[in-house]
């Protein structure tokens, strides 16, 4: 993977991988661990923020990062995908210093 890879420069191509990556069978609830697909449907519309998701047994909202270290947090998750990779990728490890100048 290269560092022009699209999930880390679009917020919502790093949306799209970490569902991928986090649900290969489709979404579940991270709630009440339903993961019947018939019951959870995806919010769609002006109104609600992508890939936002809702269960039918728990009427709970969620997205991907719930339940992640990503979540509630104000930076942009192809930001946090690209730290991950810098810093898993780098052989002796990293500063914060030096991941802070790399970004």
């Amino acid at each position: 993977m290269q560092l022009t890879h699209p999930i880390f420069i679009d917020a919502e191509a790093a949306r799209v991988h970490l569902e991928a990556q986090r649900w290969p069978h489709g979404p579940n609830c991270p709630h009440c661990g339903n993961a019947r697909a018939d019951r959870i449907t995806k919010m769609e519309g002006k109104a609600h923020r992508p890939g936002l998701y809702n269960c039918m047994e728990c009427r709970e909202q969620f997205t991907v990062t719930v339940g992640t270290v990503f979540e509630r947090s104000k930076i942009p998750l192809n930001k946090w995908l690209l730290a991950t990779f810098l810093m898993s990728s780098s052989k002796k490890g990293m500063s914060a210093h030096q991941l802070h100048r790399m970004l």
